[in-house]
């Protein structure tokens, strides 16, 4: 039962990046889930990898940055990151800021999804 549990416990938001990414650019604000969340992981992937240096994300809670970033490493397609200590209740806004952009070439369409779990109701 226990495993059925964190089953439905997982879930997935998923964003884009169109076109190419910006240094600093705010690519998504002021979501609210609907529960409390724990996240837990990114996956990132590129049509365009970055090239030069990588490209890295920061969350936004209440549009302050948390210093929780993922990347994807210069030359690559792809990127993961493990999050440790990052939730959301339902009434703080959630979102993602661009924190570095390749130097040759910052990264183009960028598909980034977000892994959390819904915290248990207590």
């Amino acid at each position: 039962m226990k495993d059925k549990l964190n089953e439905i416990a997982a879930q997935y938001l998923s964003v884009h990046l169109a076109g190419v990414a910006e240094d600093e650019e705010i690519i998504f604000d002021k979501f609210r889930f609907d529960v409390a969340v724990d996240i837990v992981k990114v996956s990132m992937f590129a049509r365009k990898g970055p090239s030069g240096a990588a490209f890295t994300i920061d969350f936004l809670k209440d549009g302050a940055e948390q210093t929780k970033t993922a990347s994807i490493s210069a030359g690559q397609q792809s990127g993961n990151a493990a999050i440790a200590g990052l939730s959301y209740t339902a009434l703080q806004d959630f979102g993602i800021k661009v924190k570095n952009v390749g130097s040759t070439f910052p990264g183009a369409e960028i598909d980034i999804k977000i892994h959390c779990n819904v915290q248990p109701i207590p």
